[in-house]
């Protein structure tokens, strides 16, 4: 019977890097990287309310995100500086005081802070404009962020060019004649396919192994309903999908609150822990699968890809195949990225941007 690993030799070290590894959720493609990214990207709303475009954060995958302060009743309060928290903190102090003081039992609903901010002047347009731009600047300043743009106009300048080569759109390039094999246009077309083919390769294979443990979660929760498999996919995809209502049902069997949007707590009826109060309904499975067999096949089609490109020369190489693969792969990628798109905006309409909770200052 083999021995199991011990955690401090190197093979322990090298199989728990691993699991830490493949336990990640990195962005799927960049497609949907993209769309999930403007789905949950600053709204006019938080744009116009000052105290709202101040507070504009991103968490690690670029998505919008907002610090409240959770006290010790649950209620969340927005936290900008120790000024103003110290001022709510009094206020609602003050209000639970004079309920005791007059022993008033009825419940009470707290606002959620989206409600707390629609009341809140909007600035003009001018400033608007400014803080939009102050946002894009947080975001680009990410990590993610970074990422994602640097790679979206590499792939959107070397696609041009591509486009631009095939239309015969470079009179210069075109030396002696446009189609000869030895010409500027045919060199530069080899070029840039051979650079979007490497472009493509960074997710189409980098994120191969997230693609296939996604699928196998995925089977494993329609099959035989495994909990702990959903749950692992919608913490992959909480920009765009939440669960089904069996993931928390037997769990919560015997708990008869947990699985209201509204949780009451002493004579206070407390609000989801969301922007606005409310939790977006389950998303339709079929929406996921759609996603996840979108991503393995733009893997698949890559591998055909390389293949073409790597096996063949320029001379050799099937005319159509280049053209082909190149269109399938960026279009299973793209319609992966409308899914999540669509989605993950009707969520934010429904809960509003992330809310980073914290329990003290």
């Amino acid at each position: 019977m083999a021995k199991p690993l011990n955690a401090k030799s190197l093979g322990g070290r090298v199989r728990s890097a691993s699991q830490s590894l493949i336990n990640t959720n990195p962005q799927q493609s960049m497609w949907q990287a993209t769309g999930t990214v403007i789905a949950q990207a600053p709204n006019l709303t938080e744009l116009r309310v000052a105290e709202l475009s101040e507070g504009i954060e991103f968490n690690s995958k670029g998505y919008t995100a907002h610090t409240a302060l959770r006290k010790p009743d649950g209620v969340l309060i927005p936290i900008r500086t120790a000024t103003s928290l110290k001022n709510q903190e009094e206020s609602g102090a003050s209000v639970i005081s004079e309920a005791q003081g007059r022993n008033i039992t009825h419940r009470r609903r707290w606002r959620p802070l989206a409600e707390k901010y629609s009341d809140e002047p909007r600035v003009p347009w001018g400033p608007t404009i400014v803080n939009g731009l102050k946002a894009f600047w947080k975001f680009f300043r990410t990590p993610s962020g970074f990422c994602i743009i640097i790679y979206f106009l590499n792939i959107v300048a070397w696609g041009a060019m591509l486009f631009f080569l095939l239309l015969k759109a470079a009179p210069a390039m075109n030396y002696p004649t446009a189609d000869y094999d030895n010409s500027p246009r045919k060199k530069w077309l080899e070029i840039d396919s051979q650079i979007l083919n490497a472009l493509f390769c960074v997710t189409g294979f980098g994120l191969a192994p997230w693609r296939f443990r996604d699928l196998s979660y995925f089977v494993r929760a329609v099959t035989v309903r495994d909990k702990v498999a959903m749950t692992k996919l919608a913490a992959q995809n909480k920009a765009w999908f939440r669960p089904p209502s069996w993931v928390d049902d037997e769990d919560n069997a015997n708990d008869p609150g947990h699985g209201d949007v509204r949780e009451s707590v002493g004579p206070l009826e407390k609000p989801a822990a969301t922007f606005t109060g409310e939790v977006a309904p389950p998303t339709a499975l079929w929406k996921l699968a759609f996603t996840i067999c979108m991503m393995v096949l733009n893997t698949l089609f890559q591998v055909v890809l390389s293949y073409f490109m790597w096996a063949y020369n320029r001379l050799e190489r099937p005319g159509w195949a280049t053209g082909t693969f190149i269109g399938l792969g960026c279009a299973v990628s793209a319609f992966a990225g409308l899914m999540s798109w669509w989605e993950g905006r009707k969520v934010k309409k429904i809960e509003g941007p992330e809310l980073k909770i914290i329990e003290k200052v």
